[in-house]
């Protein structure tokens, strides 16, 4: 399995994390509980600046990270309520409209197990018909897996949030919403961002050669395979086929296309004018479209490649003589 490709795969083992001060457990500033025993003042007298250091065993990769989370909170906030957000995967959208379904893993790792009612981020929105959150139990110092579809990346945010809003309620029924920490190395919900949110000019093009290409009396038909590199999915919006004197039917649009997908777009031309057509040069034609991911347009060109090129050229002297 790779970071954010939807599979369903096991998630991550990342073990257990006990709570700070219990004997043969890291305690929140990385020393065994027991060395707290008779640290008194001096330890309610600073923060504590490092909480653990998390081994992750990544299976289907057979690779091996460990991701070390940097916090400055002080010893009462951590021994109430803390979380940490891991590695998450995520599924996009078939239907182009950018939106995600994502697993995000959690520990628990403050004084008391509590029930985790929903997360947000920064640079995300939910869209309206998502489905309702799944509440999830966490133990402390267990890993669990929480889920959120309909999550959209805002790219008008300025960058990738560097924490996960963790709605949260303990057994008193007391709820509150704490900041998680995450790693953006290690496929945070930072990392779908990114992955949505560098969407460029380029992304998505028509590359050859062409597939098919139908010889007519008065017409030439071709098969052009049009591949978006990006992970997201998008929509063929507009698309505008040109060549001096010629014209050309389009497909029907939208046309969408999944990450890392390809679909053949289908050009029959036809001849309108014969002296546009017959002076027109072997660069002169290309398509116009425009890529549409959720509420972001790219307008994109593309040359017609020299084979395509030739053949119009065969056309227009079959027919205008």
């Amino acid at each position: 399995m790779t970071m954010g490709d939807g599979s369903d795969d096991a998630p991550f083992d990342l073990g257990v994390v006990g709570p700070a001060g219990g004997r043969g457990v890291i305690g929140v500033d990385g020393h065994d509980g027991d060395q707290h025993a008779g640290d008194g003042a001096r330890g309610s007298s600073h923060a504590w600046r490092r909480w653990a250091l998390l081994a992750a065993g990544l299976a289907a990769g057979g690779l091996l990270g460990a991701v070390i989370v940097d916090a400055r909170h002080d010893a009462a906030e951590l021994a109430d309520v803390a979380i940490i957000s891991g590695p998450a995967n995520w599924m996009l959208d078939e239907g182009g409209s950018a939106a995600a379904s994502v697993d995000l893993q959690l520990v628990n790792i403050g004084s008391r197990p509590v029930e985790i009612l929903g997360i947000a981020a920064d640079g995300f929105e939910i869209t309206p018909d998502a489905e309702p959150f799944e509440q999830v139990e966490a133990p402390v110092g267990e890993w669990v897996v929480v889920q959120q579809t309909g999550l959209v990346a805002d790219c008008s945010a300025n960058d990738a949030p560097d924490a996960v809003q963790v709605r949260i309620r303990d057994a008193e029924g007391d709820e509150r919403t704490v900041d998680a920490d995450q790693n953006s190395d290690y496929g945070s919900i930072g990392m779908l961002w990114t992955d949505q949110c560098e969407f460029n000019a380029g992304y998505v093009q028509f590359v050859g050669p062409v597939i098919a290409t139908t010889v007519g009396e008065s017409s030439l038909t071709v098969t052009l395979p049009l591949l978006n590199y990006s992970g997201r999915s998008v929509q063929i919006t507009r698309l505008v086929p040109m060549a001096p004197g010629l014209a050309a039917t389009q497909p029907e649009l939208p046309i969408r296309l999944v990450g890392h997908a390809t679909a053949q777009i289908e050009l029959t031309w036809t001849v309108e004018d014969c002296a546009a057509a017959t002076s027109m040069a072997g660069d002169d034609g290309m398509i116009e479209f425009t890529v549409t991911s959720g509420s972001r347009e790219v307008p994109e060109f593309s040359p017609l490649d020299t084979s395509t090129m030739v053949e119009l050229v065969r056309l227009a002297g079959r027919v205008c003589g």
